[in-house]
């Protein structure tokens, strides 16, 4: 490696300090990851680069109570094509009140948009989801805290060996019932992530689960399995976000010294077009960074500090809740699904921590599911999707960042009158990482009463393609290992992770998954 005059002048003190800084400074989220792999090689040799090019990475859990229903975020495709679909609120109806008229498909995909997710249309590329996962196992119809695509293995079985309590850290107020005994011997995603982010940087915080759900008897176990910091801190209200993470003044110099910002630009003026070509990088931030040196000198070393404040200010608020329904619990809720999602992009964008679980619930409703809800259920999930993945591409965090949805207790079959132990358990992914689709089908296998048999086709677990035989009972799901095993890798959690004997059979999703 030739040697760097840059750092030959300095003294050995001074050298060590500007490399260690150089080191935070090129984790930043602004720096393309060409740019951070590029300037660590150079600086550091080629396996140097390679091991931390790709961290950090951020993870934003949504978990959904009361089986949330999706049908109008992604339409099912044969759903969305027929003609002659039986639609209302009760019995086996189709819960699905968007006429065709409406609806628009995303050219070259099986994406059906409606008018209450078609802000989530400029974003598709990277939001993925599956309706045809594994089904919740609750025993009032299918509710449960724990969910098999986040819990996969999970049991009821007292003393397996292997199998640790789930419950002991958020027990519902009338535990068992509606959030069973679960017993797990894998850590569930947030859990997981939380753990590999201190691995990865034992600096940054432990990560957190906003304790959402508005009704006391309802919760979501998040469980880490025994790994050291698997256990994210729960935060129960607002007023204890606010003060788990309370305001500060940050110094925005990321360089304590401007000699040191002119030195750190003077080496990256070594990385041109032709030396990230030479190592079949290819990147648009090459393309500019001569161009951007003199700013990024500048924003290296700018003299200036700015409040870190996580309360939302007047017009966060107003560009976060902009026609998003509100909590329809009758209790009080602890906060709206916007503020929640507002809260998260703060926390991740200023690198507070890294693993953020947000909790929601709608309400229980039964034998009937009215248009209203179906409609507000996708608005409150679509809107602040959409901003979320508009505020973290600003940010430059969206490549790094994997935000998954989960109905926990299981989602609903299209029949407006069924539960979350029928039909559906659906996942949503985004982020930079993920390639977008619906993957999978549900189509109309005959009449059943006033509505339809529905026939459920589980995508292929290599193309992505639906299935030709479908099922029309609950057999023929995409495993919850799997799902599971898709989340860790599009987080680059190692593959060794995969060692909990509930998942160490099951393979990511290809389809699912960037390259």
């Amino acid at each position: 490696m030739k040697k760097i005059h840059e750092l030959e002048r300095m003294s050995p003190v001074n050298r060590r300090r500007l490399l260690k800084l150089m080191g935070a400074a090129l984790a930043a989220p602004m720096v393309p990851s060409a740019i951070r792999y590029a300037a660590n090689e150079l600086l550091m040799g080629k396996a140097y680069a390679q091991s931390v090019t790709a961290a950090p990475t951020y993870f934003i859990e949504i978990d959904l109570r009361d089986q949330w229903d999706h049908g109008h975020v992604f339409v099912a495709p044969s759903l969305a094509r027929a003609d002659n679909l039986k639609r209302g609120a009760a019995g086996r109806q189709a819960a699905i009140f968007a006429p065709q008229s409406e609806m628009k498909r995303i050219d070259g995909t099986d994406i059906y948009l409606t008018d209450d997710s078609k802000v989530l249309e400029q974003h598709v590329d990277t939001i993925a989801m599956i309706d045809c996962c594994e089904l919740s196992a609750g025993d009032i119809h299918g509710h449960e805290s724990a969910n098999p695509l986040r819990s996969p293995g999970r049991t009821k079985e007292i003393n397996r060996p292997g199998y640790l309590p789930m419950f002991n850290n958020e027990r519902g107020a009338n535990h068992p019932a509606g959030c069973e005994a679960y017993y797990g011997a894998t850590p569930t995603p947030a859990g997981l992530h939380s753990h590999y982010s201190k691995v990865v940087d034992p600096e940054t915080k432990v990560g957190i689960a906003f304790k959402g759900i508005s009704r006391s008897a309802h919760t979501v176990y998040h469980y880490g399995a025994g790994l050291p910091n698997g256990e994210v801190d729960r935060i129960r209200s607002r007023e204890e976000l606010f003060s788990h993470f309370p305001s500060s003044i940050e110094d925005l110099n990321v360089l304590p010294r401007p000699e040191d910002a002119v030195a750190f630009t003077n080496i990256l003026r070594r990385i041109d077009p032709g030396f990230l070509a030479k190592r079949n990088v290819v990147t648009t931030g090459g393309t500019q960074h001569n161009a951007n040196l003199n700013e990024a000198e500048r924003l290296l070393f700018s003299g200036d500090t700015r409040v870190v404040s996580i309360p939302l200010t007047d017009e966060e608020r107003a560009y976060w809740s902009e026609g998003v329904p509100d909590q329809m619990s009758a209790d009080a809720p602890k906060a709206e699904i916007w503020e929640q999602v507002a809260w998260a992009f703060k926390l991740v964008s200023n690198d507070l921590v890294r693993t953020v679980a947000l909790e929601f619930d709608y309400v229980d409703t039964h034998d009937q599911r009215p248009e209203n809800q179906v409609r507000v259920q996708a608005k409150q999930i679509a809107l602040p999707l959409a901003r979320l993945i508009t505020k973290l591409k600003e940010a430059g965090l969206y490549d790094r960042t994997v935000i998954a949805v989960y109905t926990v207790d299981g989602s609903r079959s299209p029949a407006a009158n069924s539960s979350g132990d029928e039909g559906k358990n659906t996942v949503i992914l985004a982020g930079g990482m993920i390639r977008g689709g619906y993957f999978g089908d549900i189509s109309v296998a005959g009449d059943d009463g006033d509505g339809h048999i529905y026939r459920y086709h589980m995508p292929d677990l290599s193309s992505g393609q639906a299935v030709t035989e479908g099922r029309t009972d609950n057999s023929g799901r995409v495993s919850g290992a799997a799902v599971w095993r898709t989340v860790t890798k599009a987080l680059g959690i190692p593959d060794s992770y995969a060692q909990f004997s509930d998942v160490n059979d099951a393979k990511p999703l290809p389809f699912m998954l960037r390259a």
